[in-house]
């Protein structure tokens, strides 16, 4: 045996190295990696935080609380409602941001000469401005007052000087913000932000420009959250650029939770029909401690008001749609927000299995219903509930969407007959196998949810809240039978060899109703790049028709087809308008039916069909077709009834545009130039784009003021801003 003798000292050096790399170079490590994650990979550099707090070693446990927190509020996010639409793009929920707050708060207690000690205090009330807690915010507010170290009580100044801006108590605000001592460059740009928060909400925009450049001056290398949002970069850009200020009326309303106000909500304005942004949205007022808001001088004209809301209270209420998606602003206006408790659902539970072919979906009563309507959500991975989803109405057995009971009967069979959720990949290649087959399917996990409507269409209630996790979400599993041959082939997305399946089989079965649905919908869609073929999808839907006498999947080709495509398959589309029955001629089949007409030039035929079947509700192309076949009255008789609207466009713009071309000699040039413009917009000979420069090319060539007037509206219509 061979005896190796290590020295004491040797061993101590051997220790004490070990020990060093445990507790020196492994959590340095673990904060140094974590630090240059933290903006690529927020996720992995979480986890590293996590280590490094955990870790018996370490010396910057105050850094990595405060970046984690930081990290975890993920910029102040917040969820915007419009009443044109809903957009957001990280959730923060109820755990997180009591995470947050406990991280800092132990840098405040337990590293009190941390130099993270003032931005821990300030993330404290950026996150209780975040969710919405006013009292929270006030006690903190108060907490730093009495602090010795004089950059905690200048946040507290600034804080509590918003408290009071929000409040609209601006004298005060400016009389708490005299006692701030400028010096301090982390907090000096959001004191020049907030004063000119206070400038703004004065109407006094020069001075609100000012303020505001001179915090972008001292703030590009500064920028951190304050007021629990986003920093406000390009605010006096905006204010620079905003034409709708400066105007006599305001907008009022209130923000509730079962009634109750929420504080700190921004609110938003923009003209309508423009779309929407996360990036970029600049209020023009905020809630106060009971949830009430008061704007800034608005001008006259059509306009979209959103608000933007901690996402938390998102996860436990139900935001109440109204059927309004914009306002007409030529007086003082009111727009309320209101969120409320979701409603009970009583079946189905979370992951019951459906084993037949129909499914019961049952509901509490929900006050002042007067219809109900059942939705699932659709997912690229339906089995696992993964990747993109779409939330899309249910038609119960009977065939109807606004149920007007509290309970409702389900057929699988008709549900995925039904046209839901596509997912189309890039440049073409594809598209998801549920579009084909339907979501219904052996292995998928469905989410249900009803929400209750008044008479008008506004949402009374829902039995989920605005944001979910759909883990736990009432839900059905579907194993009522095994999958064929060919659905097997679609899932797999081997597209080809499912066509050359179902060929075969309607060579022994030409009336396979499977065969002829599938092929169809195949066809209708890029299986594969430039693979679609509508002739085809229309010719095997016909079939479908004669067999089964129903006129979904004709619904939903006729949507899909393009203008030209149909223009292309004329024959086959005037054998399929000659083979549906009048009673199963539906409305939407109706619709696409006039369409198909304007897009073929029988523009008479047209405007019959969609003027008989659309109610009180026009189409702009109605009142097109009117002017282009100078039928001048028939179109004012329209416009002028009350009852009659006209979205998106201004019926009395409309009425003075027409009054005067009505008086034009019709066989000047500028008059048949726009008759020939607007043949062409309303057959959509041109794509969007080429429709857009040919607008552009007319439209600086007119110099009419009824045309200008009524290409204004045409403008309008078509979002081309």
């Amino acid at each position: 045996m061979i005896k190796v003798k290590v020295k004491v000292k040797t061993l101590l050096l051997i220790l004490i190295g070990i020990l060093f790399i445990i507790f020196v170079i492994i959590p340095f490590a673990y904060i140094e990696l974590a630090n240059y994650l933290n903006n690529k990979y927020p996720l992995i550099s979480d986890k590293l935080y996590d280590n490094y707090i955990k870790y018996p070693g370490g010396t910057r446990k105050d850094e990595a609380f405060y970046k984690k927190s930081q990290e975890l509020m993920a910029n102040y996010n917040k969820y915007y409602i419009f009443l044109g639409g809903k957009l957001w793009n990280s959730l923060i929920d109820y755990t997180t941001i009591q995470e947050v707050i406990e991280n800092n708060k132990r840098i405040i207690n337990e590293y009190p000469k941390s130099k993270y000690l003032p931005s821990a205090y300030k993330a404290i009330l950026d996150t209780y401005i975040y969710v919405g807690n006013n009292e929270e915010l006030e006690r903190w507010v108060d907490w730093g007052k009495e602090q010795d170290k004089k950059e905690l009580r200048d946040i507290s100044i600034l804080y509590d000087g918003y408290n009071h801006f929000v409040n609209r108590k601006y004298n005060e605000a400016e009389k708490i913000l005299k006692d701030f001592t400028l010096g301090n460059e982390n907090l000096d740009y959001i004191y020049y932000y907030l004063k000119g928060h206070i400038a703004f909400a004065m109407e006094d925009f020069e001075n609100a420009s000012y303020y505001y450049e001179k915090a972008s001056e001292v703030g590009w290398q500064h920028k951190s959250n304050f007021f629990g949002s986003a920093v406000p970069d390009g605010r006096n850009y905006w204010l620079s650029t905003l034409d709708l200020f400066k105007g006599d009326y305001k907008i009022r309303g209130r923000v509730t939770v079962d009634g109750v106000g929420i504080p700190f909500v921004e609110v938003y304005i923009q003209h309508a029909h423009m779309g929407h942004s996360t990036s970029d949205n600049n209020f023009i007022a905020i809630t106060d401690k009971n949830g009430y808001f008061e704007s800034i001088g608005i001008k006259e004209g059509e306009y979209d008001i959103g608000i933007g809301i901690g996402s938390p209270l998102l996860f436990n209420k139900v935001y109440l749609d109204k059927n309004l998606h914009s306002i007409t602003v030529d007086g003082d206006e009111e727009v309320s927000f209101e969120f409320t408790s979701p409603m009970k659902l009583i079946s189905p539970k979370a992951g019951e299995t459906v084993k037949d072919n129909k499914f019961i979906v049952e509901w509490e009563d929900v006050e002042g219903a007067d219809y109900y309507t059942v939705y699932s959500v659709a997912f690229e991975d339906p089995e696992n509930m993964k990747g993109f989803s779409l939330t899309f109405g249910l038609k119960d057995e009977k065939g109807e969407y606004k149920i007007r009971d509290k309970r409702a009967v389900f057929d699988l069979e008709i549900l995925n007959g039904e046209s839901t959720g596509r997912v189309f990949y890039p440049n073409g290649e594809g598209i998801n196998p549920q579009a084909i087959i339907g979501y219904f399917h052996k292995g998928a996990e469905m989410p249900i949810i009803v929400s209750a409507y008044d008479k008008d269409g506004n949402k009374l209630n829902s039995s989920i809240p605005q944001a979910a996790y759909y883990d736990n979400v009432p839900s059905i599993i579907i194993d009522n039978r095994d999958l064929t041959v060919g659905e097997e082939l679609i899932l797999s997305r081997e597209y080809e060899k499912a066509i050359a399946y179902y060929e075969n089989l309607l060579e022994e079965d030409k009336d396979n109703i499977e065969a002829l649905r599938y092929l169809s919908r195949m066809y209708m869609f890029n299986w594969d790049k430039n693979k679609r073929d509508i002739g085809k999808s229309i010719d095997y839907a016909i079939k479908l028709y004669e067999i089964t006498g129903k006129t979904d999947l004709l619904t939903e080709i006729m949507v899909q087809a393009e203008a030209d495509e149909q223009r292309q398959h004329k024959e086959l589309i005037e054998k399929m308008i000659s083979t549906v029955s009048e009673e199963d001629m539906d409305e939407l089949l109706l619709d696409c039916i006039g369409a198909y007409y304007r897009y073929i030039g029988e523009l008479a035929k047209a405007r019959d069909i969609m003027a008989g079947n659309l109610g009180n509700t026009l189409v702009p192309e109605i009142i097109y077709i009117d002017i282009y076949l100078e039928e001048f009255d028939t179109a004012l008789d329209r416009l002028k009834e009350e009852k009659v609207k006209l979205p998106k466009i201004d019926k009395g713009k409309l009425i003075e545009g027409i009054e005067i071309i009505k008086k034009l000699d019709k066989n000047k040039d500028e008059y048949m130039t726009f008759k020939a413009y607007l043949y062409r917009l309303i057959s959509r000979e041109l794509d969007y784009n080429e429709s857009y420069n040919d607008f552009q090319t007319l439209y600086n060539n007119i110099n009419n003021k009824g045309i200008k007037i009524i290409l204004d509206e045409i403008r309008k219509n078509n979002r081309w801003y």
